[in-house]
């Protein structure tokens, strides 16, 4: 995959209710949209976790192009330079296709504290069609007791959108019902690495 757009990647960052960053329109179109077409096609092969209360749906990213791209030099410098942190990828994720669909339960507040320390965690969606009555909005939350949707911040999980947040023990966030929809995202997670 040609990473030359990276250089023009427009970022938004936000303060509230916690730093987190929102990239749309991430691939250029035509790439992304055969991207689109055959991650949404793909039904069989996820994968679940024992004892998971989230009852999530993943696998490794299926596209190895995609995936060499996710986990190359070029991606990881790109996260630096936006997030101003040095980084390692998180081995035990990689990089994975997540889908939830009507059956999935919704994502209650919670926090990706990692054993590890603090992480960045990358939300790429793909899911076409999107619209308010589909649901699996990501909701950021204050903390853990501001966790109503009136009092969070609301990311609508459009097309070709990328969201970008640290996971530590103060980013609470969740992801509402998914309803007549599959949300299909690319999901990686990378530690940051601390200055010596």
């Amino acid at each position: 995959m040609n990473t030359s757009f990276l250089k023009k990647t427009s970022v938004d960052q936000f303060e509230t209710p916690w730093k987190h960053f929102v990239i749309d329109n991430f691939l250029p179109k035509k790439d992304f949209k055969a991207i689109q077409k055959h991650l949404c096609s793909v039904a069989d092969g996820y994968q679940k976790r024992e004892n998971d209360s989230f009852d999530l749906n993943f696998m490794f990213l299926p596209n190895l192009d995609l995936a060499k791209f996710f986990l190359g030099d070029k991606f990881k410098s790109f996260l630096e330079e936006t997030v101003h942190q040095k980084l390692e990828i998180y081995e035990e994720g990689l990089v994975q296709l997540r889908m939830m669909t009507p059956n999935s339960p919704p994502m209650p507040p919670h926090i990706d504290d990692q054993e590890d320390g603090r992480s960045l965690v990358c939300i790429y969606y793909l899911s076409p069609n999107w619209n308010p009555a589909s649901g699996g909005e990501l909701l950021l939350h204050q903390d853990d007791i501001a966790t109503q949707i009136d009092d969070s911040k609301i990311i609508q999980p459009l097309e070709n959108r990328m969201v970008l947040f640290f996971a530590d023990n103060t980013n609470w966030h969740s992801v509402t019902k998914v309803k007549n929809w599959n949300r299909y995202t690319i999901v990686s997670e990378w530690l940051v690495q601390e200055a010596n």
